[in-house]
């Protein structure tokens, strides 16, 4: 059997990991399109329109005050269709960045644990392992914020258990 030179095999095993996660990234923007801005609040501002017609009449100073009074009012309200709008996007935002997470850590763990199998090749075995552990460093790191402490527990928990049965499985002394 002819053997490959070191480099060779490094680049495929990188090659394996990155473009493993570029699929599953690729994969979760088909399954689970992230919300846009635009879808949810670009019609709530249009709808506000300056409905006040500033009567006739009166001294320049009512004029001006029924004006100013009107300007408050549309403020007042494209104000409160923006914060509509906007908790709208924030909660579907929230809603996907925690289905993202749960397809990258699903999509992470199974490449793991293909990765385990003995499959013939060192390399795409340890390729699909590492990537595995790259999925869930990435889920990881887009969720963290939003994840309740409990959730970051169970991540910081799983991390360490999947790093100490790599560290256990592939690098015995």
């Amino acid at each position: 059997m002819e053997r490959r030179p070191k480099f060779v095999r490094w680049a495929v095993l990188v090659g394996i990991v990155i473009i493993l996660n570029v699929f599953f990234q690729v994969l979760r923007g088909i399954i689970f399109p992230a919300p846009q801005y635009n879808d949810f609040c670009s019609n709530a501002l249009a709808a506000v329109s300056p409905a006040y017609p500033i009567p006739s009449g009166g001294t320049p100073a009512q004029q001006e005050a029924y004006q100013n009074l009107a300007q408050d009012k549309y403020q007042a309200a494209q104000e409160a269709a923006q914060q509509k709008c906007s908790d709208a996007f924030t909660a579907a935002q929230k809603s996907y960045q925690e289905k993202s997470f749960v397809l990258t850590v699903a999509l992470g763990v199974l490449a793991f644990i293909v990765g385990v199998l003995p499959l013939g090749s060192s390399i795409v075995s340890t390729g699909l392992s590492y990537g595995g552990v790259l999925a869930f460093i990435i889920a990881s790191l887009q969720y963290w914020n939003d994840a309740p402490q409990l959730i970051q527990l169970f991540i910081s928990a799983l991390a360490l258990a999947i790093l100490l049965y790599i560290g256990i499985k592939r690098f015995k002394d």
